[in-house]
């Protein structure tokens, strides 16, 4: 209803209503010889398509009924969708395109952040209280190699113990010397250290921290003659070479990420660079207040174009959809829970067409259920088509027909079968049936009673009797039958 005034306001404003006219079953050329040769089946409120009336006349709003002809110009009495006049079709720009099968490549559209690859940071710091002599690193981000001074410290713990180490070695007592030895290595010094003490006589006053790797200095905690405690970092080294992108991936996504899943990532700062990764690590918690998963992926950085705190826009790849049916997205119609196309069925008759959906990727949508390779659907003009074919009263073609003849075979529910056991009330071989009174079968949720059962064809009913004891199978057929498929006498034959 309210879309019949949409449909006029629209086409007032493309110029067609000083040509053409909405006219009963179909769109026709206002003024045409065709049009005055119809005979009206009946008359119709603009408004209100159930209010019908033999002749011309006023609707309850005032306004002038609508003539609805038998057949409209190049129409099929009695087709169940609209049927339009091949001119307007043209004029209201009508455009389709086949449902084709094809393959969907769906992704995941996300942000992330760049941060320090955590396995290739170390942590810089003593083990024995003391003071920094001289720092020769002297402010964060400085580049290091491996084995680069730091800084010199002095500890009176680290002198006594060389002190102790060289005692050890002049008195030549080797339990002493390994005792001595074991605690250097205890308060950090290395081996090298430890070899370049043998040829002294004296201990050093200072000990030279050197770089545990390559990398970016990215904390700097202490500076010259600072106190430095035993367990607290003094720096901190990364290796930049690699580094994390950590992206959000919203609750409901998550199901559809995989460890290994490529992974391309944009930065926004140029829009222009892409780096190409895999998913590397699944983090287990959820952010509560934005309900998104953290995702980790490594990239490779040899420039140091990547920096910790960027932003970047990232696309994962999600498992491919192979040999469905896809529409373009322009072709759906959405009305709240439901979606439908209009399908064209040649010679301007166009049907609305339930549809199931399933992904979107890019323009495409992928299609579940109501259409089939081949058909046409309207992906310009469509609602102007929809208005038509609600005014016209067409029906809703809730699935194609071959898919609702599959649907029906899938949904043939199985059969289903119980044991229980029971007397036998009276045997009747002709009918091939038996009274039985019998006990619970908790397959089909039946309390204990007295029924008659059909008995299966396969089954020889020659020794049964009045009386017996059986214990036996009951199969809920398709049909909602229960028939006897088994039986075993107690104490007896089957």
């Amino acid at each position: 209803m309210n879309k019949t005034i949409l449909i006029a306001a629209t086409a007032a404003a493309l110029g067609l209503a000083g040509g053409y006219m909405l006219a009963g079953s179909t769109m026709t050329p206002s003024g045409s010889d065709a049009a005055a040769e119809k005979k009206p089946l009946y008359w119709v409120a603009p408004m209100d398509s159930s209010y019908r009336r033999d002749g011309p006349g006023k609707s309850p709003m005032g306004m002038d009924l609508v003539p609805v002809y038998e057949e409209g110009a190049g129409g099929t009495k009695g087709y169940a969708g609209a049927t339009v006049d091949p001119r307007i079709v043209n004029n209201i720009g009508v455009k389709t395109t086949p449902v084709e099968r094809a393959m969907l490549m769906p992704v995941i559209d996300t942000v992330g952040k760049i941060t320090y690859d955590e396995k290739a940071t170390a942590h810089v710091h003593v083990r024995a209280d003391g003071w920094v002599e001289k720092l020769h690193v002297r402010a964060e981000g400085e580049r290091v190699k491996k084995g680069d001074a730091l800084f010199d410290v002095y500890s009176p713990e680290l002198v006594t113990a060389q002190s102790e180490y060289l005692q050890a070695r002049t008195a030549g007592r080797s339990a002493l010397v390994a005792s001595a030895r074991e605690r250097l290595v205890g308060l950090g010094l290395t081996d090298a250290q430890i070899g370049a003490l043998d040829g002294r006589s004296k201990p050093w006053q200072t000990i030279t921290v050197r770089a545990p790797l390559d990398g970016t200095v990215t904390m700097l905690n202490v500076s010259d003659a600072a106190r430095i405690t035993a367990g607290k970092p003094a720096m901190q080294i990364t290796n930049l070479d690699k580094v994390w992108l950590i992206a959000d991936v919203f609750e409901a996504d998550m199901t559809e990420v995989r460890i290994g899943a490529k992974a391309t990532a944009t930065s926004d700062a140029t829009g222009e660079t892409v780096f190409e990764s895999t998913v590397d690590h699944i983090y287990p918690d959820l952010n509560k207040m934005t309900r998104t998963n953290p995702v980790r992926i490594l990239l490779d950085n040899p420039d140091g174009r990547l920096r910790p705190g960027m932003y970047m826009r990232i696309r994962i790849s999600r498992p491919m959809i192979e040999d469905t049916l896809v529409v373009p997205a322009t072709a759906l119609i959405r009305l709240g829970s439901s979606n439908h196309v209009m399908l064209a069925e040649g010679d301007g008759k166009f049907r609305p067409a339930e549809v199931t959906v399933g992904e979107t990727v890019g323009s495409r949508v992928q299609i579940l259920g109501g259409l089939r390779a081949g058909e046409r659907v309207v992906t310009a003009g469509q609602f102007m088509l929809d208005a038509e074919s609600s005014f016209q009263g067409a029906s809703m073609r809730m699935s194609a027909p071959e898919q609702a003849m599959e649907d029906m075979a899938m949904e043939e529910p199985e059969p289903q079968s119980g044991f229980t056991s029971g007397t036998i009330n009276e045997v009747m071989l002709d009918e091939r049936t038996l009274n039985i009174s019998h006990g619970p079968i908790d397959a089909f949720d039946m309390m204990g009673m007295t029924m008659i059962f059909p008995v299966s064809d396969d089954v020889d009913m020659s020794t049964l009797e009045a009386g017996q004891e059986i214990h036996f199978e009951v199969t809920k057929t398709p049909e909602g039958r229960y028939l006897v498929t088994t039986i075993h006498v107690m104490g007896g034959h089957e």
